[in-house]
């Protein structure tokens, strides 16, 4: 038992029969949710389903008791802690020689769901005459077990030391046991909720392969010639593993024959499957313009307002090399300007000798390789401080590159990603990069393999290059996941400094959605390329990795000042996400395009203090020794609530609106940063006169700075209050 690379779409080869039609045969693999106590009714409706779209696979067995449950048990096609009424319905209308059931025709709202009837019928118990030894016509399907990761609700009293995984969960592919993985998943975390509301959890689920008919009127099937397909799947013995379909067709009522021949088989199929279906889509990359535009490296640094700006080093506290994950094209060779980088397997890509003939200073505009985009993501990272070209977010990040083949076919492309999440990562790593873009048709497992990170990795995807305005359950993953508290989506800006807007080329654009969390500069990115080049880099792809390189720090910040109140304790990718969010520049271009705005790095790793500016244009940092308890936002009924200061993380003024932007945690107990962060765009600030004193220090000076309420221009909270 172990986590399959499971390959969910194959394209056979056509039989003689098939060979002139040129239709392909879809092989899907099918997996259960790990409920124990759902088995026995998803099996049942996994049958029903592909019984009522002519899609049953059958073959012939023995009885050995008498009954037709324990021979499918014995049989290893039927799982579960009991029969369900539905499977046997099925079963009967296979043997009707044998069995007889009432037929009751149901009910026309239920024609439609492929789960809710038997072939047109009401699911009913059958009249079974039969007896030991004799034949009988079963489903023809083998199941395998396999342990994976999910996201539960946290049980009563969870802790990881008591926790006890199934008995029969297999985790040797994380090389440690269940009980082990239950507490790499589940570290505890720096002055969050005590009890978790949810937890990362072994579960053990089952799956089988499900082909199906060749269909000439799938719309998918022409899809998939259309995109490309895996090489035929030879059977053991070297050929094409015949598969033998139920003819069901007397055993259908006449309003679901009527119903049925309007539909194709496979597409039914899969829509009424693809909950439990593992992945089938199409791979878009995502960042590579076609004409590199200008720009310069310490631009940059001063629109994401980054230290290396003012070519100030990075403080202390933010030099611990976080572990950075990144999903890329497969690199060969290291380059003159980044870090020694690892692979998953323990395998190292170093940088090349003293002596290597390319030499670090040649500027490419032509790069457009999947290997120089690779590079190119980890140059905007960590690229070394040495002296020899160009300099990342976070020279101290480590990288680990996980291999992203986009020229494998597309669902081999979404398993490899969902294995990888599910297998999990080096302990250090506390970021993943993913710059780039899925649109499955069915259900993936993308959702689930990022959630069970949640406690641990903070996933920071590209919005896109396709232009276009998204909305909440958008098809591009992972980016329209970003409703996991540990997604973060990035859009692309432009490289106006005091009116950005989205990126846009003549042939691109980023995607946008007022959901989609925070911009970065996404317009001619220095970086490196393969062969000890550089190029500019324009796209999506460019500006997630600034965002990812940020969060890195964060990490490092906040873990290094607030870190000392349990041993092994890291800050939630919540935490992270939130702070990116609520410490970005902000400008109307961007109202609707992006939930926050410009990524602030300098504003964002100044964890420990409070920063305000004030509308006289003083800058102060510290401590807050006193502010309001409560503040209103100004009227705008009778049902309008008051903040509570100690939630506020963010208060900023709108000039054109002259109102302020405010951020908050949305809960009434101070402090909880792990309730849901809200934003209201327009604050009107009606409390003045309430005094804030704010400790502030230079050096070993120490002094009180005091001012009034309405004096404030903008506030950013410090990571947690002391």
């Amino acid at each position: 038992m172990s986590i399959r690379n499971a390959l969910a779409l194959t394209l056979l080869a056509a039989t003689a029969a098939q060979a002139e039609e040129q239709v392909p045969q879809l092989v899907l693999d099918w997996q259960s949710s790990g409920r124990e106590e759902t088995l026995a009714t998803e099996i049942a409706r996994l049958y029903v389903t592909l019984h009522n779209s002519g899609n049953l696979a059958v073959r012939q067995a023995q009885l050995t008791d008498g009954f037709v449950e324990t021979l499918l048990r014995e049989a290893g096609v039927f799982r579960g802690s009991y029969f369900p009424v539905e499977l046997d319905a099925l079963l009967c209308d296979l043997n009707s020689a044998v069995c007889s059931r009432d037929l009751r025709p149901a009910a026309a709202a239920d024609l439609a769901d492929l789960g809710a009837h038997v072939g047109g019928y009401q699911p009913t118990r059958g009249r079974w005459k039969v007896q030991a030894d004799q034949v009988v016509t079963i489903p023809d399907y083998s199941f395998d077990s396999i342990t994976s990761l999910t996201r539960v609700p946290a049980p009563a009293g969870f802790t990881t030391a008591s926790y006890q995984p199934p008995a029969d969960a297999d985790c040797t592919p994380w090389k440690m046991s269940c009980a082990e993985v239950v507490a790499r998943f589940n570290p505890p975390q720096i002055r969050m909720t005590a009890s978790p509301p949810s937890v990362t959890l072994p579960i053990v689920q089952w799956t089988t392969a499900i082909p199906l008919r060749p269909d000439e009127a799938s719309k998918l099937s022409s899809r998939i010639l259309q995109t490309g397909a895996p090489p035929p799947a030879p059977a053991p013995d070297g050929g094409v593993k015949a598969v033998n379909f139920a003819v069901p067709d007397t055993a259908y009522s006449s309003d679901w024959k009527t119903l049925s021949v309007k539909q194709s088989p496979t597409d039914v199929t899969v829509d009424a499957l693809r909950r439990t279906l593992a992945p089938i889509g199409t791979i878009n990359r995502f960042g590579v313009a076609d004409e590199p535009l200008a720009g310069e490296q310490v631009p940059l640094f001063e629109l994401i307002n980054h230290p290396f700006a003012q070519l100030q080093d990075l403080p202390p506290e933010l030099h611990s090399p976080v572990g950075i994950a990144v999903f890329e094209s497969r690199l060969e060779n290291g380059h003159c300007d980044l870090p020694t980088m690892e692979r998953p397997d323990g395998t190292e890509i170093a940088p090349p000798g003293a002596t290597d003939p390319d030499g670090c200073d040649q500027v490419d505009a032509l790069s457009e390789t999947d290997a120089d985009h690779a590079a190119g993501v980890m140059g905007v990272i960590a690229s070394q401080e040495n002296g020899k070209g160009i300099v990342g977010i976070n020279p101290e990040a480590r990288l680990v590159l996980y291999d992203y083949d986009r020229d494998d076919p597309a669902d081999r492309q979404l398993a490899d990603l969902v294995r990888n999440m599910q297998i999990g990562f080096p302990e250090e790593v506390r970021v993943a990069n993913l710059s780039l873009g899925v649109r499955p048709i069915v259900d993936t497992g993308v959702r689930n393999a990022l959630d069970i990170q949640r406690a641990r990795v903070l996933i920071v995807a590209a919005a896109g290059n396709e232009g276009l305005g998204l909305s909440p359950g958008c098809a591009i993953l992972p980016a329209c996941l970003n409703d996991l508290d540990n997604v973060i989506t990035v859009i692309g800006l432009n490289t106006d400094g005091a009116d950005p807007a989205p990126w846009r080329s003549q042939t691109q654009g980023s995607n946008t959605s007022p959901f989609f969390d925070i911009g970065a500069p996404a317009e001619a990115v220095l970086t490196t390329v393969t062969h000890n080049r550089f190029a500019r880099k324009t796209g999506t792809s460019f500006a997630a990795p600034q965002v990812a390189a940020a969060a890195s720090l964060v990490f490092s910040a906040g873990e290094t000042v607030f870190g000392d109140n349990a041993e092994g304790a890291q800050l939630s990718p919540k935490a992270v996400k939130d702070r990116l969010i609520y410490t970005a520049d902000f400008f109307p271009s961007l109202n609707g395009k992006v939930r926050s705005g410009r990524l602030n790095i300098g504003r964002a790793i100044a964890v420990a203090d409070a920063q305000f500016t004030l509308f006289d244009g003083r800058s102060i940092v510290g401590q807050v020794l006193d502010a309001p308890v409560q503040f209103a936002c100004g009227p705008r009924g009778p049902s309008r609530t008051f903040p509570t200061w100690a939630n506020v993380r963010r208060l900023v003024f709108n000039q054109v609106r002259r109102q302020h932007i405010l951020y908050f945690h949305d809960t009434q107990e101070q402090g909880n940063r792990d309730a849901s962060l809200k934003r209201d765009p327009g604050c009107l600030v009606a409390t003045d006169s309430a005094p804030v004193k704010v400790l502030t220090r230079d050096g070993s000076e120490s002094r009180v700075e005091e001012f009034t309420f309405a004096d404030i221009r903008d506030y950013t909270s410090p990571l947690f209050d002391e």
